[in-house]
């Protein structure tokens, strides 16, 4: 499985719990490939990542609801996009800088100018930029995104990325941010803590990424401690929740009673100051 499969496997996780995570339009992006492919990986790994990842894209759909609500207008740049469908869910005053490397781009973009043409979408202002975090200096990935930046509040989406990212590159883009971003700016982001790597659950998910990474493309399969956002220079740590949180507020009746039976991510939203 390459990295941008994952993309498609996400999306339709959110179109089987619309409900839940408030993708009304999650369902676009499905195809027979990745419904035949879903049931080996809720099986192998977890049965509960479909509305675990319905959950993350509701919390973070409330969130930006709220920022741009608050600040009118603005914009959100959503760093490793994939299929996420935030754009059209805000009101339309709000521009969306969307960057991944150059596949998803390429195929996003096409499939949603035409959902737009055809009426299956709204309009929406959108730029795309392909980046590869890993290869681009952060002066490079700087000079291209800041002419890209009209409007004014920022808020800097990195869900489900960190996991796939090193240390290295984690530290350069947060260097990144904290150079485009003014005080009051947002950012969302998601990782795991180191704890859950003694999980089953875990040993689970990277023996499945590993079994079938059949392109030998590195899963850098990253864990951050919660002190690494606390500590971030620029910085203040505004909320941290994880997923087992989370479904006790989103899932009526939740049937998750413990989070070591989870792949429990963990969100995060920094303010800069």
């Amino acid at each position: 499985m390459q990295i941008h499969e994952t993309a498609f496997v996400i999306s339709t996780y959110r179109s089987y719990y619309e409900d839940i995570s408030k993708d009304i339009y999650a369902k676009l992006w499905n195809n027979p490939k990745t419904e035949a492919l879903i049931p080996s990986i809720l099986e192998t790994i977890s049965k509960d990542e479909a509305i675990l990842h319905s959950i993350r894209n509701r919390f973070f759909y409330e969130t930006l609801k709220l920022f741009f609500i608050k600040n009118s207008g603005g914009t959100l740049i959503n760093f490793g996009a994939g299929f996420s469908m935030y754009q059209f869910l805000m009101e339309d005053n709000v521009t969306t800088i969307e960057i991944d490397k150059q596949d998803i781009i390429d195929y996003k973009k096409e499939k949603i100018d035409s959902w737009i043409r055809q009426g299956k979408l709204p309009y929406r202002k959108i730029q795309y930029s392909v980046i590869d975090f890993n290869q681009r200096t952060e002066k490079e990935i700087i000079e291209t995104l800041r002419p890209l930046i009209k409007n004014k509040p920022i808020f800097i989406l990195l869900e489900g990325v960190l996991f796939f990212l090193n240390q290295n590159t984690t530290n350069k883009l947060f260097n990144i941010f904290r150079e485009l971003q003014n005080e009051g700016d947002l950012i969302g982001c998601v990782s795991y803590l180191p704890e859950v790597e003694n999980t089953e659950v875990y040993k689970r998910l990277l023996n499945y990424f590993d079994s079938n990474n059949d392109t030998n493309e590195p899963f850098a399969h990253q864990t951050i401690p919660a002190s690494y956002y606390k500590n971030l220079e620029g910085y203040l740590l505004k909320e941290h929740i994880d997923e087992f949180q989370l479904s006790k507020i989103y899932i009526k009746d939740s049937a998750i009673k413990n989070k070591t039976q989870i792949l429990n991510e963990n969100m995060y939203i920094l303010e800069r100051y």
